[in-house]
């Protein structure tokens, strides 16, 4: 990872907890998928998916969850908000888009749980940048209507008819008129064979595991699917 300095041009507060960070950079790259970390003066380097296509660039989008003022989340919001500039390392992560064969036009699945919404929004943007031809389904879980948000992109954005994206909710309420339940029950529900599809899964280490035993009863082929929860924590024994 390479080390640069950052320019900090906007910061928008989207919900309750979740907060949209517009960066600045020159001369940098990567791969969609991939993530940053941000340093803070303490020594410490925070990583976040980067939320932006690599073809968005100088321009990069992160989105940060904030629910404890004493978390380390927190401490990289003040920091953000403090500073015009900051410095980063750039770019890191193999559950990017270049995991997969780059002609395929096997399903793809992009699962995301909360903010790691950002990932699978960067891989999405670029396969349409990228006129990709194969079916590419974008399924986000959250918790509540409240936890929403860029609500706005998942309605205007442009994509071809090959591309969809479903929001699940965990709990429904008068407020939401989508589809709720787990997340992986309405993966299962749109597709019965995914013995062929690739996937790429970002959330938790409990949400992707238990999403891919689930995925994986289905047919797919656990080295068809890509995380970087397996980077860092070994897939729990059955």
């Amino acid at each position: 990872m390479k080390n640069v300095n950052a320019k900090v041009a906007h910061i928008e507060s989207l919900n309750n907890t979740v907060y949209k960070v517009e960066l600045e950079l020159e001369g940098t790259t990567f791969i969609a998928g991939q993530y940053l970390m941000i340093a803070l003066p303490s020594g410490e380097k925070v990583p976040y998916s980067i939320g932006s296509a690599p073809h968005e660039l100088p321009s990069l989008t992160l989105y940060i969850l904030v629910t404890e003022e004493t978390s380390l989340a927190a401490k990289v919001m003040n920091h953000l908000q403090s500073q015009d500039t900051v410095s980063v390392a750039i770019p890191g992560g193999d559950a990017n888009i270049n995991a997969i064969p780059s002609d395929t036009t096997a399903p793809l699945l992009l699962i995301a749980g909360g903010t790691g919404f950002a990932q699978m929004k960067s891989i999405y943007d670029d396969l349409i940048h990228k006129n990709h031809e194969g079916p590419v389904y974008f399924y986000w879980g959250l918790r509540t209507s409240a936890d929403t948000f860029i609500m706005d992109w998942i309605g205007t954005h442009q994509a071809p008819d090959n591309f969809h994206v479903h929001v699940v909710l965990n709990e429904g309420d008068q407020n939401w008129q989508g589809r709720t339940g787990w997340l992986y029950s309405a993966i299962l529900e749109d597709h019965l064979d995914l013995t062929h599809s690739h996937a790429f899964i970002s959330g938790s280490v409990g949400m992707v595991y238990g999403t891919l035993d689930q995925l994986e009863a289905r047919g797919i082929q656990e080295r068809n699917c890509h995380s970087d929860v397996f980077a860092y924590a070994p897939r729990p024994s059955k």
